[in-house]
C-alpha cells in the first residue's frame, strides 16, 4: 500500500544520521524480520499470514525530500467461535537522529490502535471501524524474555452492518463494545506491534495475553509458501 506525506525532522541530519539502507538517490529502505506465534502455542487460533506490507512515504531531512520505504510483516490470529482476534506486525525501526521515520512506529496509544486495526481489518476485507478508544487499565506479560506493559482499552466497534445482524455477540444497532490489548516493543532492529480484541461480553483476556507471550522474533519466511522457521 502506498501512503505519502511530508514529515519534517527538526535539526540538521546527514545520511550518517539515518538508520536504514540509503540508496544512491538518497532514499531510505528498510525491511523487518517476521514475527510469529508457533502453531503449538496458538491455543487453536487460526493464522492468516505472514504477509508483507509495503509502506512508502516521503520525508524532509534538512530541507531535502527523501523517500522512505519500509517492508512490514503482518499476521492475523483469530478464533471465530470466540469472536477474538489479534493482529501482529513486525516493522523496521528506521530512525534519523534518534527519531523514528517509520509511520507505524511513530504512533502510540489510541492512534496506534486505530491504525493497526485499520491495517488488519482492511487486509481481512472487513468494513469495520473503531471509535471512542479509552485506556482502562494495564497488564504485564513476559514477551521475548522481558516483562512488558500491555495497556488495555475499551472502544466501540462499528460493524458496518447498517443495523442488520453481523453475528457478533453483544451487537446493538451495528455497534459492539469491545476490549483491546496493545503491545508495542522494540526487539533487535524491529518494532513489534500487536493489538488483540474481543467483545466485552466474551472472556478472552488470558488467551490474548498468552498469545503475546508466545511471540517469536526474528523468524525466516518462505515467500512462496509463507512457511516460517526460527532464525534465533
Amino acid at each position: 500500500m502506498d501512503r505519502r506525506r511530508a514529515l519534517t525532522l527538526i535539526g540538521g541530519v546527514g545520511l550518517t544520521g539515518v538508520a536504514g539502507c540509503v540508496g544512491d538517490d538518497g532514499g531510505i529502505d528498510a525491511t523487518a524480520s517476521a514475527a510469529t506465534i508457533p502453531e503449538e502455542q496458538r491455543q487453536g487460533y487460526e493464522a492468516d499470514g505472514p504477509e508483507a506490507i509495503e509502506i512508502n512515504e516521503t520525508i524532509e531531512v534538512s530541507g531535502v525530500s527523501r523517500d522512505v520505504s519500509v517492508s512490514t510483516w503482518s499476521v492475523t490470529y483469530s478464533a471465530p467461535a470466540d469472536q477474538t482476534a489479534m493482529f501482529l506486525f513486525s516493522t523496521p525501526n528506521v530512525e534519523a537522529l534518534g527519531v523514528s521515520v517509520n509511520p507505524l512506529a511513530r504512533l502510540s496509544g489510541a492512534d496506534l490502535i486505530v491504525r493497526l486495526l485499520n491495517e488488519g481489518l482492511g487486509r481481512a476485507g472487513e468494513d469495520m471501524a473503531v471509535e471512542g478508544v479509552e485506556q482502562e487499565t494495564e497488564l504485564t506479560a513476559a514477551v521475548l524474555g522481558e516483562e512488558r506493559t500491555i495497556p488495555v482499552f475499551s472502544a466501540t466497534l462499528d460493524t458496518g452492518s447498517s443495523g442488520s445482524a453481523s453475528g457478533i455477540e453483544g451487537e446493538q444497532n451495528g455497534e459492539v463494545e469491545i476490549r483491546l490489548y496493545l503491545l508495542s516493543i522494540t526487539h533487535e532492529e524491529d518494532v513489534l506491534l500487536a493489538v488483540g480484541f474481543h467483545p466485552e461480553s466474551v472472556s478472552a483476556s488470558d488467551d490474548i495475553t498468552s498469545l503475546m507471550e508466545s511471540i517469536e522474533h526474528p523468524v525466516e519466511v518462505d515467500a512462496e509458501s509463507t512457511t516460517i522457521s526460527s532464525s534465533q
